[in-house]
C-alpha cells in the first residue's frame, strides 16, 4: 500500500496535470482569438500588436479558477457522502493548502516563462523580416510573390500561426521586377516571447503601424511541458523540506520537555 507521502504527490501531480492543460488551451484559444480579432478590422491604423503577457496572467487566473472550483467541488461531495470523518473545513482537509500553494507556484511559473519577453532592434528590408518573410511564398519562376494586397494576413500551417497588419496596396515592381514594397527597409523592433524557448515572434515597425507575428505552437506546448516537469520534479524537495521542518521541531519540543523534568528533579 502506498504511503501517505506517495498519495500526496500523486494527488498533487494530478491536480498539476489538470492545471497545465486548462493554461495550454485557454492560453493557445485566448491569442489566436487576439489576432483574429486584431485582423478582422483589416486597418493597420486601428489594431493593436497581440500582447502574450496580458494574455498569459488571464489564462493563469482561469486555470487556477477552474482547479480551485474543481477541488471544492470533489470535497464537498466527499464531505456528504462521508460526514463523520469529512467535516472538516476545506483547507484542512487532505493538505489543501499546501496543494493550492503549489498549484499558485505552477501558473506562476507557467505565465512568467511563457510572456517573457527579449527585445532587439533590427533595420532590415520588409521581406527579410523572418515574420513577414513567412507570408512570402516562392512563385513557379523561384521569386518571392509580394506580402497580399488586402494589408493583412493570417493563416496556420505547421510551423504555427503567422499574422501580419500593415497598409494596403503595394509599390509596385523595381527595376529588378521585385515587388517595392516588399523590399522596402524598415526599422522593426523584434520581440520574443517565451523561455526557455521563445515560440513567439513579434516584429513591430512602429512608423508604419505595422506588426507581424509567428506563434510556434509545437515549441509552445513542448515549453510548457519542460516547465510542468521542473514542477513536478521539486515537489519532493518540498516534501522533504516540510519532514526536516517537523523533525526539527519534535526534537525541540522533546529537549524542552527533557530540561523541565531535570529541573523539577532538582
Amino acid at each position: 500500500m502506498e504511503t501517505k507521502p506517495s498519495l500526496r504527490f500523486w494527488r498533487g501531480a494530478l491536480w498539476g496535470v489538470i492545471t497545465f492543460l486548462l493554461f495550454c488551451i485557454s492560453f493557445w484559444h485566448f491569442f489566436g482569438a487576439s489576432i483574429a480579432v486584431q485582423v478582422e478590422k483589416k486597418e493597420a491604423i486601428l489594431s493593436v500588436p497581440p500582447n502574450p503577457l496580458l494574455l498569459s496572467i488571464v489564462s493563469a487566473v482561469l486555470a487556477l479558477l477552474l482547479v480551485m472550483l474543481g477541488m471544492v467541488a470533489l470535497w464537498w461531495l466527499q464531505s456528504r457522502r462521508k460526514p463523520v470523518p469529512l467535516r472538516h473545513r476545506f483547507v484542512i482537509h487532505k493538505g489543501n493548502t499546501e496543494l493550492s500553494v503549489r498549484l499558485v507556484l505552477l501558473v506562476v511559473l507557467l505565465a512568467v516563462c511563457s510572456s517573457f519577453p527579449t527585445s532587439s532592434r533590427l533595420n532590415t528590408c520588409r521581406g527579410c523580416l523572418w515574420t513577414a518573410n513567412q507570408a512570402m511564398s516562392l512563385t513557379r519562376e523561384r521569386t518571392m510573390k509580394p506580402l497580399p494586397a488586402e494589408g493583412f494576413y493570417h493563416f496556420s500551417d505547421g510551423s504555427g500561426v503567422h499574422a501580419g497588419m500593415y497598409a494596403k496596396g503595394g509599390k509596385g515592381l523595381d527595376r529588378f521586377r521585385g515587388d517595392k514594397f516588399s523590399m522596402e527597409d524598415v526599422q522593426a523592433n523584434r520581440t520574443r516571447f517565451g523561455w526557455p524557448f521563445q515560440t513567439i515572434t513579434l516584429d513591430v515597425v512602429p512608423r508604419e503601424s505595422e506588426w507581424h507575428v509567428v506563434f510556434e505552437t509545437f515549441w509552445f506546448g513542448n515549453n510548457l511541458f519542460l516547465l510542468f516537469l521542473g514542477w513536478l520534479c521539486i515537489q519532493p524537495i518540498f516534501s522533504i523540506w516540510k519532514w526536516v521542518f517537523r523533525f526539527n521541531k519534535s526534537v525541540e519540543k522533546i529537549g524542552h520537555a527533557a530540561d523541565s523534568v531535570s529541573e523539577t528533579d532538582s
